[in-house]
């Protein structure tokens, strides 16, 4: 699902818990670029039509701020830039640089198959900081409207703001609607002109710079703005109403209208697939199946289509289709076997949907939810190399809306249990006196670990060994003898087997052996930081389990060993222990139950040493001595 250029700085992200970064900050924070002007000028002639007029001006204080330096502006056959000037001064404020159109890069370059997108693009690199760089520029949209410029007064993180503006000028027949997130109602006005237009403004001066913290909020949630959309618009030939969820559904279900058709030979090709189908949830697998061996998808985002599926028969036709179409194809079928279904948007990185600000920009994905006797399957039609029903990472726990014929109807997806995300390892590490060894591996990974193993089916041989060996923390390995074993089910689980030999497992130290008890975790560890401004989110969940057997090698016997550890803490829990089983073998488990949730930022200290005590188990020794 695409949404037009022309609604580019729509709606990005709902918020879970805004923090206000208008208030004094507690503690100082590193500034990397300075906003002293920044300024939107919309004025909208008609549902239609529009001209924008922007204008920038960004000191740069360091490298760190260097992105600030680069302009970008998205064109499609529904906007195009017209004008562009710019210049650069130094600390001096002496002009060192004279920008204008004919330095921006223009590419149609797209990820999609087929798209009317275009960019213009300057990466501009100061010779030295300070500096200061002006941007203006003004576009012209036409043939349709459904989104106004958002106003963002920061760019990034860690900036602070001189002064930023927008006004929007809009026909008296023509409302728009907005939406502050972070900003004071007061900052906004709205008034009527001599004409009868109505205009709003935003007048903000003085921000603080908001800094950026590792597990924190996106910037979509942390960084103050206000959303704007027209109440009602036309678009491609079309006309709607955004001023809830409901009505903003009922113009999607209409671009589905006459969409669904299906070729005869389809139909006579489903009848006698499901011929012997005994429920409902058995047809719904043969249409998944269907899309699995004679579709792929593309991205097709071109006018409306960026927003409107190709019709189901040409989906059936060409064999490829994008999220929308799909989706579509695949209500179509199950339609034809008498299991109703129902058109879903959402997004694939943001949780939050607004409730109470129906937009588009706040879904850029399709899928399909099948309601069934006692059940409900949500489908993803874009691969459904996914197990049927499996509800994966990037869309569970996810708002979305139901596309109904009575309108847009809000909803939430179900998520699974952190304690279900499972990774096992079951190891065997056989040492020999030099501190070579060789380890025999069988894993097991479910749920969103299955999905983070999936890729492995699809690379070479000596790619799969060359993906395992960089999961492994060891200096010295070479990994064989691979083998997967997928297990589809709605819980689905990726096994894996393989063989790892070490040219140096452990080190040698005179006459001690240091052996890493753990090889399969790599880099957990949290960054140092002063006093905390957000809250903490951790944004996955999962249980990681490892039995490793270690067999000593002779003349070797144990120095010292990893005392027995028991972490319970809001974060997650923790469990290790070692066993000794004679002289020359030892069991060594890891149990980590690591939680997806907010934290408070009081909290912060708490985090980091939760995760400093894994890693040092997960880093520990077995100290062995060789005997005289």
């Amino acid at each position: 699902m695409r949404i037009s250029i022309s609604i580019l700085f729509m709606v990005t992200e709902a918020v879970v818990g805004c923090l206000s970064p208008l208030c004094a900050q507690s503690a100082p924070v590193d500034c990397w670029s300075v906003v002293r002007d920044a300024s939107t000028e919309i004025v909208c002639t008609s549902p239609v039509d529009a001209t924008v007029k922007e204008r920038r001006v960004i000191e740069i204080l360091n490298e760190k701020g260097r992105d600030q330096a680069r302009f970008v502006c998205y064109c499609d056959r529904f906007s195009s830039l017209k004008k562009f000037a710019g210049e650069v001064r130094d600390a001096g404020g002496n002009v060192i640089r004279k920008l204008k159109k004919s330095d921006l890069q223009a590419t149609e370059y797209s990820e999609h198959l087929a798209s009317d997108d275009y960019v213009y693009l300057l990466d501009y690199m100061p010779p030295r900081y300070p500096v200061t760089i002006s941007y203006e520029w003004e576009l012209k949209w036409s043939d349709g409207i459904v989104s106004f410029p958002t106003f963002h007064p920061y760019n990034a993180f860690n900036q602070s703001v001189t002064r930023a503006t927008y006004s929007l000028t809009t026909p008296a027949d023509y409302p728009c609607r907005y939406r502050l997130r972070g900003i004071p109602s007061d900052a906004l006005t709205q008034t009527t002109t001599a004409d009868g237009s109505r205009q709003t403004k935003v007048d903000i001066r003085s921000l603080p710079p908001v800094q950026w913290e590792p597990y924190s909020a996106p910037s979509t949630e942390l960084l103050p703005c206000i959303y704007f959309t027209p109440q009602h618009f036309v678009f491609e030939g079309t006309q709607g109403e955004m001023t809830d969820w409901h009505t903003l559904g009922n113009w999607q279900y209409g671009l589905l209208q006459g969409r669904d058709q299906l070729p005869p030979t389809l139909k006579e090709e489903l009848l006698k697939r499901a011929a012997h189908c005994a429920t409902p949830r058995e047809k719904v697998a043969v249409v998944y199946r269907l899309l699995e061996t004679t579709t792929r998808y593309v991205s097709i985002q071109l006018g409306i289509g960026g927003l409107q599926p190709i019709p189901a028969d040409e989906v059936c036709r060409t064999g490829f289709g994008d999220c929308k179409g799909l989706s579509n194809y695949a209500r179509a079928m199950l339609a034809e076997l008498g299991i109703p279904s129902v058109y879903t948007i959402i997004h694939t990185d943001r949780k939050r949907m607004l409730p109470d600000f129906a937009s588009l920009g706040q879904a850029n994905h399709v899928i399909l939810q099948v309601p069934l006797p006692g059940d409900t399957l949500w489908l993803e039609c874009t691969n459904p190399r996914l197990p049927m029903g499996y509800v994966h990472h990037s869309i569970a726990g996810n708002d979305a809306v139901l596309i109904t014929p009575e309108g847009g109807q809000l909803c939430r997806l179900p998520t699974y249990a952190d304690s279900l995300n499972t990774q096992v390892n079951r190891a065997t590490v056989t040492l020999q006196p030099d501190g070579t060894a060789q380890i025999d591996v069988q894993q097991s990974s479910r749920l969103f670990q299955y999905e983070d193993k999936l890729h492995l089916l699809y690379l070479t041989p000596d790619k799969q060994r060359d993906n395992l060996r960089e999961t492994i923390n060891l200096t010295q390995a070479r990994v064989k003898d691979v083998s997967l074993d997928e297990q589809k089910s709605s819980t689905p689980q990726m096994n894996i087997r393989y063989t790892v030999d070490s040219g140096q497992y452990g080190s040698r130290t005179g006459k001690r052996l240091f052996v890493p008890l753990n090889i399969f975790h790599k880099g957990f560890y949290t960054p140092t930081q002063g006093e905390r401004t957000h809250d903490i989110r951790t944004t996955y969940g999962y249980l990681d389990v490892d039995s490793i057997t270690f067999r000593l090698p002779e003349g070797y016997r144990i120095e010292a060993l990893p005392d027995p550890t028991e972490l319970s803490t809001p974060f997650g829990t923790f469990h290790a222990s070692v066993e000794q089983e004679g002289d020359d073998v030892l069991h060594l488990v890891h149990r980590l139950l690591y939680r997806q949730d907010t934290y408070p930022k009081e909290q912060y200290t708490a985090f980091q040493e939760f995760r400093k005590n894994v890693d040092r188990q997960y880093t520990g020794r077995i100290v062995l001595r060789r005997e005289e």
